[in-house]
Order: C-alpha cells, then sequence, then structure tokens
C-alpha cells in the first residue's frame, strides 16, 4: 500500500556550508519538515536552529531519536559519513548523504549494507544531475540525436579561494571531480574500464593535494572521456566557476557552458554571471517525493560506490603514473 502522506519530517546532520545550505532549501520545498539539526559547533547550530526553526542536537544520535523523525541529510566531512550513515539506517531513517559516498570502498560498501540490511533508502548528493542542462544533455544523448558516442569532455573549476578555505581535508578529485566522474557515466550509460589521471606539478599551493587535473577514462561502450577538475580560477572571475560539458557523437555534437546562464550583470563593482539554477532544491525535492511515494531515488548508493571507485582509480593512476582498470 503506497504512503498517503504528504510531508515528510527530516533532519540535517552537519551544518557546514553545504549543510546549511541544504536547510536553506528544505525551506523552500512544500512537502518537506524540517524537524531537527546537528552539528559539533554549538554557535552555528544555535544560529541555523534559530533561523529553521528547528530542534538543536550537538550529539547527531539524540537527532536520530527526534520523535516523528523520518529522514537524514548527511552532510558531515567527507571522510565522516560512515558512521552517521549506519546509525541512521540501523534507527530506521532513510538517507540523503552528500557526494561522495564516503572515501575508501569499504566504508561505501558498508554504508550500503547497513540500508540493505535496514530496508531504507539512500540517495547520493550528486546535483549536477539536476541541473536543468545536464538533464538536457541526458535526454539530448538518450533520444539519440547525437547519433552513437564518440567521445565526452567535462570542466569543473573553481576559485583559487576554494583550496585556501578546505585546507587540505581533500583535493580537486573528490571535491569536483567526483561530480563530473558521476555526469559522464550517467550521460555515456556505461560503465568506465580504464582510468588514467595526470595532475600539474608546476605551481604548488599550501596544501599537499591534486589541484589540477586532467583524467582520461574509458568506457566500456568503447567512449572515450575527459575531465578537467582544478581549482585555479582567480578569486575576481566573474562567474566564481567554469563549468563545461562536450560530448561528441557520430551525427551530431553538443556543447554545454554553464559559467554564462543567459544573464550578465555589469556594475561599479564589476561583471558578474547570476547562477540561474537551484539544482539543490530539486536535489532535495527529488528524494522527498521518493520518500513519500515510496518510489526508487534518482540517484542510488550504488552510483555513489561507482562515482567514488572512480575517484580512487584516478588517485591511484596519479602515485602509479600508469592507467588503472576498474
Amino acid at each position: 500500500m503506497k504512503s498517503t502522506k504528504s510531508t515528510l519530517n527530516i533532519g540535517v546532520i552537519g551544518l557546514g556550508e553545504i549543510g546549511q545550505m541544504h536547510c536553506q532549501a528544505l525551506a523552500q520545498i512544500e512537502q518537506a519538515n524540517l524537524v531537527a539539526v546537528a552539528d559539533i559547533d554549538p554557535a552555528r547550530l544555535a544560529q541555523v536552529a534559530g533561523q529553521s526553526k528547528a530542534t538543536a542536537y550537538q550529539d547527531y544520535q539524540a537527532l536520530l531519536a527526534h520523535e516523528g523523525l523520518e529522514a537524514v541529510i548527511i552532510a558531515t566531512p567527507d571522510h565522516l559519513h560512515k558512521t552517521p550513515c549506519l546509525h541512521a539506517a540501523q534507527a530506521g531513517k532513510h538517507i540523503l548523504v552528500e557526494k561522495p559516498i564516503a572515501t575508501t570502498e569499504a566504508e561505501a560498501e558498508a554504508i550500503l549494507a547497513s540500508v540493505e540490511a535496514a530496508a531504507v533508502q539512500l540517495m547520493v548528493g550528486f546535483t549536477v544531475r539536476f541541473f536543468p542542462q545536464y538533464i538536457h544533455a541526458k535526454q539530448t544523448v538518450t533520444n539519440g540525436d547525437l547519433g552513437d558516442l564518440v567521445s565526452i569532455f567535462a570542466r569543473r573549476t573553481n576559485l583559487i579561494s576554494q583550496s585556501e578555505r578546505i585546507k587540505g581535508r581533500t583535493g580537486v578529485l573528490f571535491f569536483l571531480g567526483v561530480h563530473d566522474f558521476d555526469a559522464m557515466r550517467w550521460i555515456v550509460g556505461s560503465e568506465p574500464e580504464s582510468i588514467y589521471c595526470e595532475s600539474a606539478t608546476s605551481v604548488s599551493l599550501a596544501y599537499p593535494v591534486e589541484n589540477e587535473t586532467f583524467t582520461v577514462i574509458r568506457f566500456k561502450n568503447g567512449v572515450v572521456g575527459c575531465a578537467h577538475i582544478g581549482w585555479f580560477l582567480p578569486k575576481n572571475h566573474a562567474a566564481g566557476f567554469d563549468f563545461k560539458l562536450d560530448v561528441t557523437g557520430s551525427t551530431g555534437i553538443l556543447n554545454l557552458d554553464m559559467e554564462r546562464q543567459g544573464v550578465v550583470v555589469h556594475s561599479q563593482q564589476g561583471t558578474r554571471y547570476p547562477f540561474m539554477a537551484a539544482p539543490l532544491i530539486a536535489e532535495d525535492k527529488a528524494f522527498v517525493e521518493a520518500i513519500l511515494t515510496e518510489q526508487p531515488v534518482p540517484v542510488s548508493g550504488a552510483d555513489g560506490l561507482a562515482a567514488m571507485k572512480m575517484v580512487l582509480a584516478a588517485l591511484e593512476s596519479l602515485e602509479s603514473r600508469q592507467p588503472v582498470r576498474l
């Protein structure tokens, strides 16, 4: 029997930048009811709880016992996803976990096993899949408008200040590249076969992580892909990012450019390209609707595992200077 419930009671665990963005997104979704938030920083917790009118918990396990709670969004740092996911599953809560699902294969497999044992749903937060432009690219390929696919190129570069903000907690491949590895696999519709990655070393930043990478991906259907991932854009860059996608087929080509989205503002403060999409709202709404209607979530734990394995293979290739087979 399908659920007839019209709203979903949700908690958010981890109130860093992306966790706070999820709170703001949930506030704009009619079917979502943000009832609880958790963070170890008391000042941040009090601020977000006050803004969202949600119950505040410094201990996320106490949040999991919140009366009526049905689902959680886990937005802790990448390497801290496993334990709250396991506890949430054991508590019978549906889970939307931020990308990457985890940073090791063993932790990702443990998360998948826990949600299967608990019979709860797990969705991985690959926001790129919810941009209308990338959805259109996927539909164009699926419709056969480009003929048989030949190649796919993705670029995702961010401001150099991101490196300063993250302070070496992760490199560009887990922070940014996992988005495009997932998007390329999704659009191509085939599993990766081998991965080769190179990282620029001519300029050193403050932290010993990869900062500018090119990754060549060969898919099992013969399509070849390349992803340029980095964070060397100047701080005064008009858009604050450079995201592109080029898909080549036997009878057509698709070019996607997220930098200019149809609006340019010139003012005394300079030129800027406003962000015109709301993919996080669309992502969270898709999660909420899937749980309420008892339908499969649109981005599965298996999708998260596949993209994470691609990142790990790219990192292994950086070390070995050899292609890595998956």
